[in-house]
């Protein structure tokens, strides 16, 4: 007989057994394409046979195995070799021209963690994308446990329709030959698919009914804008606070390169509740309706409520970073941290500054273009070190993932001094480890984070 696969259809037959089955199932479900079609019927046939040696049962329980076998090997190379290569290309010159980034691959990653166990499943039933279907699950780093067991019962379902099919025809036609085996359950095996897939469909309209029902329930939408925006700790801590809680809401990463885009971004989505993040904390000032008084006399927005009424949306701005960074900063401070040097002057700093002066710390701006009653890096010295032992690291040096910290001159740090860093990601920067090393307490941005987010959810709920 010919199976269109030539020497190596012959030795299957001439080798056919429990071993074989599970060599070829496997080879069937990685990225060497081989129909199943060829290989279970002709298995559950001579287990139909009374001298054949071989049980149906066990016949579906090795061609499911070598499936999980061969679609691990896929997972694991798209685990191990795909994914670097989908981010170098994401963060490439080129990846940014096709207009992907870092940013959306981890959506997407996201995405599929959500929804890949379906996925994987339903995959397992279409010819040709069920040898590829382990590809996505290993580029996302799908949970490994999930994606064996969806694909076992993907797996065991289409291989239990061959066998029953190459056992049923074989029963019902005992002088069939080979040949006439492979023809019916083509025809038959076609035919099922053909019903899968109208199944699919239908699946789908219903998913896609269900989403409109969700639509039209309004989920609340939160976001934080930024640029850029590879990682949030504010959309890790609300989406799981949603999950928690069972609120109907979610929490995503909106980058955007020029604050222009906010008016569009605001009116493609109607959002209940925004973060605001560097470099924007200003610049986001002049797209709103009003402040409240802190916002304002920091002069810098963290926060924004939309409130809807009478078909007008009305945006507000709030600074919660000023709560957070007080109830983190207080419990640290000591007599002699009368006074404190802010580095940096953006909009994280303008919070710190409030703080400071709401708790009467004297401060003195840092800057690279100091401005009247600021200081550059270059005037820091030992004189101004003794003085000012309270420094507050408000710019992005020596966030994940640079290694670099503010040029100041460490060496004159004591265990007098307080190092506070807005960053929390490393957990300790460079500018904490080289305060840690002459003494000095240190403190990074974290606490402060979780406090500005507590309080931005009372704010979005008010």
């Amino acid at each position: 007989m010919d199976f269109g696969l030539g020497a190596l259809a012959e030795w299957y037959l001439e080798n056919l057994n429990y071993g074989t089955v599970t060599l070829l199932m496997g080879i069937e479900s990685s990225f060497i394409p081989f129909p199943s079609e060829v290989v279970i019927p002709p298995a559950a046939w001579k287990a139909a046979q009374i001298d054949g040696g071989m049980n149906v049962y066990m016949v579906l329980l090795f061609a499911t195995l070598g499936s999980l076998l061969g679609a691990l090997v896929n997972y694991v190379l798209a685990y191990l070799l795909g994914r670097p290569i989908v981010y170098s290309f994401a963060n490439s010159r080129w990846g940014h021209l096709c207009l992907i980034d870092e940013a959306k691959v981890k959506k997407a990653e996201a995405y599929f963690d959500k929804h890949g166990s379906m996925a994987t499943l339903i995959g397992r039933f279409i010819p040709a994308i069920r040898q590829l279907i382990s590809i996505p699950a290993g580029l996302a780093r799908m949970n490994l446990l999930k994606f064996m067991s969806f694909t076992f019962i993907g797996a065991g379902i289409w291989n239990a329709v061959l066998v029953g099919l190459g056992y049923a025809i074989a029963k019902a036609n005992p002088d069939m030959t080979m040949d006439q085996l492979e023809s019916t359950v083509g025809l038959y095996s076609a035919e099922i698919g053909y019903i899968l897939i109208g199944a699919l469909g239908v699946l789908a309209i219903c998913l896609f009914i269900k989403y409109l029902k969700k639509k039209d329930k309004k989920m609340k939408h939160f976001g934080i804008i930024g640029y850029p925006l590879s990682s949030s700790f504010s959309q890790k801590f609300f989406n799981e606070k949603f999950a928690k809680e069972n609120i109907d809401a979610f929490y995503d990463l909106h980058p955007i390169e020029d604050i222009e885009k906010f008016r569009d971004l605001v009116t493609e989505i109607d959002f209940c509740g925004m973060n605001v993040t560097i470099p924007y904390k200003q610049q986001v000032i002049p797209f709103l309706n009003s402040l409240d008084d802190t916002a304002e006399q920091i002069g810098a927005v963290n926060v924004i409520k939309f409130v809807r009424k009478d078909g007008q949306q009305t945006l507000t701005g709030y600074n919660t970073d000023a709560i957070g960074f007080e109830n983190s900063l207080k419990p640290l401070l000591k007599p002699w941290h009368t006074k404190a040097l802010v580095l940096g002057t953006g909009g994280a700093s303008k919070a710190v500054a409030y703080v400071l002066k709401k708790n009467g710390i004297d401060f003195r701006f840092v800057s690279r273009t100091p401005k009247d009653g600021q200081f550059s890096y270059e005037d820091i010295n030992a004189d101004i070190m003794a003085e000012y032992t309270l420094i507050v690291n408000c710019t992005p040096l020596g966030m994940y993932p640079v290694d670099a910290c503010p040029d100041i001159p460490y060496e004159f740090i004591t265990d007098k001094h307080l190092l506070y860093d807005l960053i929390y990601n490393p957990a300790k920067t460079l500018f904490l480890e080289k305060g840690e090393k002459q003494g000095a307490t240190i403190k990074n941005g974290l606490e402060m984070l979780h406090g500005q987010a507590v309080a931005a959810w009372k704010i979005w709920n008010e």
